[in-house]
């Protein structure tokens, strides 16, 4: 059997499952949250993605927490989700139990319920990386008849570490994965499938822009995520490393 599809590569495409966290460094019970997430990973590879939003209350900072790993994208997806707790999480933007925003320990099950679903659309990433310039090129393809779509294509980074409370106190080397760090195409995406698309239909879409020279390249990946413009439901996923 072929292996899933991920990034450029060929193969069967499977559901992808996304979750959006939101978190904080000065979050106690973020770690929890962050734990989960790893462990979902770790379960179902793949197939499991994840963006890591620091926004809020709990991701101010101060002279013991002074990296500011906010972003105008996190705020503004934390206030459109009204998020409350921390932490929190939003699993493809899709209700479980009649509630769309969830805490760590509804993921799971949240993810449970639809990672067997029958993939909709297949999505694969293409990029050139020079001189700090990024260029995104992201083909989709329907797997069934689809409604209009937008794209999303962000940037995440991993193994950043700094302060982190929890509940045993400040760990000083933490290491913060996921962290979002930007968007190529604003908070709401771009528009793919304007009339919606039927079996077999494909689009592309290119963005590009400019990755800060601060940023360790060698742990950037590329996320990419199709949402249904009425629902609000993301359908699919992909994730490639920079």
């Amino acid at each position: 059997m072929n292996e899933p599809t991920n990034g450029g590569d060929t193969g069967e495409t499977v559901q992808k499952i996304l979750l959006e966290e939101f978190t904080g460094h000065q979050c106690p019970n973020c770690p929890n949250g962050a734990a989960t997430a790893e462990q979902l990973h770790q379960t179902y590879d793949k197939k499991f993605i994840v963006i890591a939003y620091h926004a809020g209350f709990f991701a101010r900072t101060n002279t013991d927490f002074p990296m500011d790993y906010r972003t105008t994208v996190g705020t503004e997806l934390n206030s459109h989700f009204n998020i409350e707790g921390y932490p929190a999480g939003v699993i493809n933007r899709t209700e479980y139990n009649s509630n769309l925003v969830m805490s760590n320990t509804a993921w799971p099950s949240a993810t449970a319920e639809i990672l067997d679903d029958e993939p909709r659309l297949q999505l694969s990433i293409n990029h050139t990386f020079t001189s700090g310039n990024l260029s995104v090129t992201i083909k989709a393809k329907a797997l069934s008849d689809i409604d209009p779509l937008k794209i999303c294509v962000l940037i995440t980074e991993d193994g950043l570490i700094s302060p982190q409370v929890t509940p045993s106190g400040t760990v000083e080397d933490y290491v913060h994965n996921h962290v979002f760090r930007m968007s190529l195409n604003g908070t709401w995406g771009t528009q793919a499938f304007t009339e919606g698309a039927t079996f077999g239909q494909e689009e592309s879409i290119k963005v590009q822009g400019t990755v800060n020279a601060d940023w360790n390249t060698s742990k950037l990946n590329i996320i990419c995520f199709a949402y249904n413009t009425e629902s609000g439901e993301i359908i699919q996923a992909e994730e490639k490393s920079l």
